[in-house]
């Protein structure tokens, strides 16, 4: 008896504390979409995940795969976790990722996955995203292009948002997991793997819409992200005097009010502040 084929594109959801947040993303998943979701609860204990609710959402032409952490480590962690679970199912060409409470357009899996077919010399793709709160969209943030305009870009701050980009196995394999020693900044050291080494991309349009919110940005958690950015862009700087300038921009940061960082770069037109 022959078996369906297996899909190729696992998209991975990290969870903590927020089950209807995370139904929210997986009905999001057009009915179309030929993915398999891996979704890993990061020792959630206040909230824990509804595996009935998250099937009875999913509609999506694939699988839902469930990993849970014993206890609260951390999304790179977590992340890694499900990164495993992917790498040991061994069928997958692509993983998509996807914050809890983040929604896709309906076929933004697909068309990665096609643009990603068209130029294999591309190994991390993002994408144009709308931020959303409770009032509705805020604003759009799109990202550099090209990957000249990427790698300019990641000398300043992430060219990439993190829910909307989907990157290949095979730099999986050759580049390791998220790394754990930059806490708060993990996606901008393993994306700055991605650009050190491939070719990399972002869609003008937008096929992801992310929650926006400021709760949580404790004192504590700024300075360390801002540390973790210093140490990716000390570990990346070129020859170029604008590298070496830009080190000094986290730590800027790192003494100046989240609060007036926020003012100074609203009045300078810049849409994410972290």
């Amino acid at each position: 008896m022959s078996h369906p084929p297996r899909n190729r594109i696992a998209l991975l959801i990290p969870h903590f504390n927020n089950p209807q947040g995370m139904c929210a993303s997986l009905a999001s998943v057009g009915e179309h979409e030929q993915v398999d979701a891996w979704i890993v609860d990061d020792g959630s204990v206040r909230q824990k995940l509804d595996e009935a609710a998250c099937r009875a959402a999913w509609h999506a032409q694939g699988e839902l795969h469930f990993v849970y952490l014993p206890q609260n480590q951390g999304i790179e962690y977590a992340l890694n976790a499900g990164l495993a679970g992917i790498r040991t199912a061994g069928h997958y060409d692509y993983v998509a990722r996807l914050d809890c409470a983040d929604l896709n357009v309906p076929d933004r899996c697909a068309r990665q996955a096609a643009w990603l077919d068209a130029h294999p010399d591309v190994y991390l793709l993002g994408s144009a995203v709308v931020f959303f709160d409770e009032t509705g969209d805020r604003f759009t943030l799109r990202q550099p292009q090209t990957h000249a305009e990427i790698v300019r870009q990641m000398h300043v701050d992430n060219a990439f948002t993190h829910p909307a980009v989907m990157f290949r196995m095979t730099g999986v394999a050759a580049l390791g997991d998220y790394p754990v020693d930059c806490k708060a900044a993990e996606d901008f050291a393993y994306f700055w793997k991605f650009v050190a080494r491939y070719r990399t991309a972002n869609l003008p349009d937008v096929l992801v819409r992310t929650e926006y919110t400021t709760a949580g940005i404790s004192l504590s958690r700024r300075r360390r992200q801002q540390w973790s950015r210093f140490k990716v862009l000390l570990r990346y700087v070129d020859a170029s005097p604008r590298s070496w300038l830009m080190l000094l921009k986290p730590l800027i940061w790192l003494v100046v009010p989240f609060g007036v960082a926020r003012q100074v770069k609203q009045w300078l037109g810049v849409k994410s502040w972290s």
